[in-house]
């Protein structure tokens, strides 16, 4: 069979979510809270009876085999395979561990993780098994023992699913008519043998020993775990595939890593389907600073002009020595409307870790999370310490001054003091945290109950001030709200295994078990503060047309009835436009935030790093109040340093100069720029390489990131209409893309919005 032919058919299976037949409630019956052990085993034997038991799934024409069929209820769930809760484990707390913890975290986890997974794939399932008794020999500790009974009970689980799988392809096999296909299930169920319990031998059973590893990392994470750099860790069991070999089997990889797409969210007013929006990093430099690019890395970017998904998301790391091949065929992917590729200066990347304390191999590493948040997968954990939200502490400053400021200077630092006040507070706190689960792994326990008794930390927020970007939670179901946090109730034994130095030390990763100890630092609502600076400076303080008393009045009353005065402050100046009047302060107040940042270690001997940093632009949005700078309560907020709706006079290349004022070693978790292209820029034949010279443009500037959009503003507009015609419009809303016919109107609203100066 042609491999376009097969992608064909699992790409259009897949968009229909044929699989979804397999999936099934949790049985009511499934518990392991009564069991004699303890909580981390209950929580390991959990997870094991997911893969002793759930329902088995092989498609057609699939060569990658698997997929989650064991859900949650919801409010709406029934007959609608879609309308399952993600969230599902039997229960495993016991009403003693609520009363010993004072609190209870079942089914809680903040993942953001990218694991190693060439760990398992270098030495198998039985490889992993043997190392962990290995280590376990060596721990002193009852939590330690434990620890390494999660990883033996876990990986007995998934060794069952896959040899249920062997079993299974060779029952289709000896049913099957057609002697091709017979054939391909005989070799799935040859290669799920193998794997059951050796290492990978070959590419197919990489992929597929691959593919079952993420499996169960979302079974017990249930979602927005990531894949890594994946182009390195499959190229090394290349054998001599043709490129098309090698395409039909990215495609079929990728394809499986949409199959959570269908799923509605319990609250609809968020994305309107469940946002899988997994990340895969491609290209880069390796650990020894040569060029990683390579045929996996050619062949993931060919299989996407067959598959053309919004998920997953691609993270192209693009650098000085790069073959010109990487960078053109993302941008003709890009131009193409493929609107789930982002583009990431290597060099400068590398460069700005290495400077902020990271070794060198691991800075060349890196990858990324959910929101393009940089990590180095399987080593450094950077999701996250604390944050401060720049657009609040500017509300917050303007509701505690009561007399006026003599100048804008004086505004400025009165305004700085509560930020980096704020900022201080709240890494404090992330590390008094971090002290305290190191001394509970110690064995002195007290330490974290007389914290938690104090209030020093908070269990349900160890990650302070990150609140505004986590504002997409599910509110339908208080019992089940998505804290993102990491808790003592709920390990995680296949991702801890799958983090270096988890194993070796007998801590769970989500005890700060991984070798890297690194966090990140998320500095919040950059542009709505940027602009409403800007604002006051320039009509409060310059032109002395208002007080900041009257501003206050007027953001009370949400600019009823001061219409004028919004126009004054909206017709400022605004960052994006690269005018230094605003950009000048931009600077120096990241500057000012990244210095504390630095400042400080965590407990464990690692660097808090820094993240320019703003999803969730609607939702987010929603919970802010009006603002200086013209801004109506309740209205959306620009994506990280994009400028914000209706406030680019210029053009792309002026944002970009804005945004690249800020030094790039300041800025090591996260640093967006979103733009909005219209698909008629680079509609001709030489459209791929015009952008792909935008790109390379921005990064010798010093651009760091740049996540686009190309589009056909009429096609969004028609789509509204008539969604029917445009199944596969896809969009990049933050750091996650979707089809733009499966959002709630007012994130359409939005995105057009963009394009509307």
């Amino acid at each position: 069979m042609n491999y376009k032919h097969r992608l064909a058919i699992l790409r259009a299976n897949t968009r229909e979510s044929v699989h979804a037949q397999a999936r099934i409630l949790l049985p009511e019956e499934w518990e392991t809270k009564t069991l004699s052990v303890s909580l981390a085993e209950r929580k390991a034997e959990a997870i094991k009876k997911i893969l002793d038991h759930m329902p088995l799934y092989i498609g057609e024409q699939e060569l990658i085999v698997g997929t989650r069929t064991v859900y949650g209820s919801t409010p709406e769930t029934g007959q609608n395979m879609s309308c399952f809760d993600y969230v599902a484990l039997p229960p495993y707390v016991s009403e003693e561990d609520v009363t010993y913890f004072g609190f209870n975290h079942e089914n809680v986890t903040k993942a953001h993780y990218a694991p190693d997974f060439s760990i398992v794939l270098e030495c198998g399932i039985d490889g992993i098994l043997q190392r962990t008794r290995k280590f376990m020999e060596t721990y002193t500790l009852q939590d330690q023992k434990e620890f390494g009974n999660t990883v033996l009970i876990a990986y007995t689980g998934l060794k069952n699913l896959i040899t249920h799988y062997s079993d299974y392809a060779q029952q289709l096999a000896e049913a099957e008519k057609e002697e091709k296909r017979k054939e391909e299930l005989r070799e799935i169920g040859i290669i799920c043998k193998h794997i059951a319990s050796k290492p990978a031998g070959n590419l197919r059973e990489a992929c597929q020993l691959f593919w079952f590893l993420y499996m169960a990392t979302i079974i017990e994470n249930f979602q927005f775990v990531n894949y890594g750099r994946i182009d390195q860790t499959l190229a090394p069991y290349i054998q001599g595939e043709t490129d098309d070999e090698l395409t039909e089997i990215m495609g079929c990889l990728m394809l499986k890593m949409y199959d959570q797409y269908d799923l509605i969210l319990a609250d609809k007013s968020l994305m309107g389907k469940f946002s899988a929006q997994h990340n895969i990093t491609i290209g880069g430099v390796k650990r020894d600073g040569s060029d990683g690019c390579n045929r996996i890395t050619k062949a993931i970017l060919a299989a996407l002009r067959e598959t053309r998904l919004p998920d997953p998301l691609v993270s192209v790391r693009v650098n000085s020595n790069a073959p010109d091949w990487l960078l053109l065929m993302s941008a003709r992917l890009s131009v193409e409307g493929m609107n789930c590729i982002a583009f990431y200066n290597d060099d400068l990347v590398v460069d700005s870790l290495h400077h902020a304390g990271l070794t060198i191999e691991d800075a060349r590493d890196y990858g990324f999370g959910l929101c393009q948040d940089i990590l180095i997968p399987g080593r450094g954990d950077h999701y996250c310490s604390a944050g401060v939200n720049l657009s609040v502490k500017l509300l917050d400053t303007l509701e505690q001054i009561e007399t006026e400021p003599a100048d804008y200077q004086e505004f400025f630092n009165i305004y700085m003091e509560n930020v980096l006040g704020e900022l201080r507070k709240n890494l404090q706190r992330y590390n008094d945290w971090e002290y305290a689960i190191l001394e509970y792994n110690k064995g002195n326990r007290d330490v974290f109950f007389d914290y938690v008794k104090s209030g020093r930390i908070n269990v349900d927020e160890p990650f302070p001030g990150i609140g505004s970007a986590q504002a997409a939670t599910n509110n339908s179901d208080d019992s089940k709200k998505e804290l993102y946090i990491q808790t003592l109730m709920s390990p995680l034994p296949f991702t801890s295994s799958l983090y270096h130095g988890c194993l070796e030390s007998g801590v769970d990763v989500t005890r700060c078990g991984c070798i890297n100890r690194d966090r990140g630092v998320m500095i919040l609502g950059p542009v709505v503060a940027f602009n409403s600076l800007a604002a006051l400076k320039k009509v409060v303080f310059e032109e002395r047309r208002y007080t900041l008393a009257e501003v206050k009045a007027a953001l009370k009353a949400n600019w009823n009835g001061y219409e004028k005065m919004r126009q004054y402050l909206w017709n400022a100046p605004k960052w994006g436009n690269n005018e230094d009047y605003v950009d000048r302060d931009a600077v120096r107040i990241v500057e000012m935030a990244c210095q504390v940042i630095g400042e400080y270690k965590t407990p464990g001997g690692g660097n808090h790093l820094s993240g320019v940093h703003q999803p969730h632009p609607v939702f987010a949005g929603r919970t802010l109040p009006a603002t200086p700078e013209g801004r109506f309560a309740g209205t959306p907020i620009p994506v990280t340093l994009s400028p914000e709706n209706g406030t680019l006079k210029k053009s792309a290349a002026e944002a970009m100069k804005s945004v690249s004022k800020l030094n790039s070693r300041w800025l090591q978790w996260n640093s967006c720029l979103m733009l909005q292209y219209y698909s008629s820029t680079f509609g001709e034949a030489d459209g791929p390489e015009k952008f792909a010279g935008l790109i390379k443009a921005y990064h010798k500037l010093g651009g760091i990131q740049h996540q686009p959009n190309v589009v056909d503003i009429s096609q969004l507009k028609d789509a509204q209409v008539h969604p029917e015609n445009y199944k596969d419009l896809t969009i990049r809303m933050w750091g996650v893309s979707a089809h733009f016919v499966d959002l709630p109107r007012d994130i359409q609203d939005e995105f057009i919005s963009r394009y509307e100066n």
